[in-house]
């Protein structure tokens, strides 16, 4: 069983230019996928801000299949920070596998509509 992950951290400037961008192990051979994933993600940022008043949490923007997950924020200045989980995560050994509680992926209280 895994724990999930955060697979990448992505900053996003006011004008959409990304100021700074951590892929994490063992995720490192995947930067494409990853900045695409990101780059996606930008637009919901746009359909959020025409159609609701956004709050600084979205919350989870985009679940790309059964693995990664996409949750965002924004901050008072337009910076966006963007965060993509892998659900299936890193194995847990043993030994921290008591401390780990079980978890089973996303929540339908943690999905909240793009529109």
């Amino acid at each position: 069983m895994g724990s999930p992950s955060i697979a990448c951290i992505g900053i996003i400037g006011k004008l959409n230019e990304p100021l700074h961008i951590s892929i994490f192990p063992p995720h490192e051979a995947s930067r494409l996928e990853l900045s695409l994933l990101l780059n996606s993600c930008l637009d919901l940022f746009e359909i959020r801000r025409k159609h609701t008043s956004v709050d600084q949490d979205l919350g989870l923007l985009h679940a790309f299949d059964e693995r990664f997950a996409a949750y965002g924020w924004l901050t008072n200045t337009d910076v966006k920070f963007l965060i993509i989980v892998d659900m299936s995560g890193q194995p847990v050994s043993g030994r921290d596998e008591k401390k780990v509680p079980p978890l089973v992926g996303l929540r339908d209280s943690d999905l909240k509509p793009a529109s």
